[in-house]
């Protein structure tokens, strides 16, 4: 017995308004890379200054050893 093949077809998706008859998606693609833009220097900025604090390295060293374990050992692998 053959199977028959349906094709379904898709909707684009609306866009959503408020109230007022704005997009909520109405940002252009500038002004969201701008956005990306200043959100990557603000992360940038905290992790050069998470960088410099000697005390907080350390300890973001400490968990991310013990995270790589965990890790290691759902993978499978030999545990460090």
């Amino acid at each position: 017995m053959a199977i028959k093949k349906t094709t379904t077809k898709s909707t684009p998706a609306k866009k959503a308004s408020s109230s007022v008859g704005i997009s909520i998606f109405g940002s252009n693609k500038a002004d969201m890379r701008k956005y990306e833009i200043e959100s990557a220097m603000s992360t940038l900025k905290r992790a050069a200054e998470i960088q410099k604090d000697a005390k907080m390295m350390a300890e973001v060293k400490k968990e991310a050893m013990k995270q790589a374990q965990m890790f290691t050992s759902l993978a499978g692998g030999k545990k460090i």
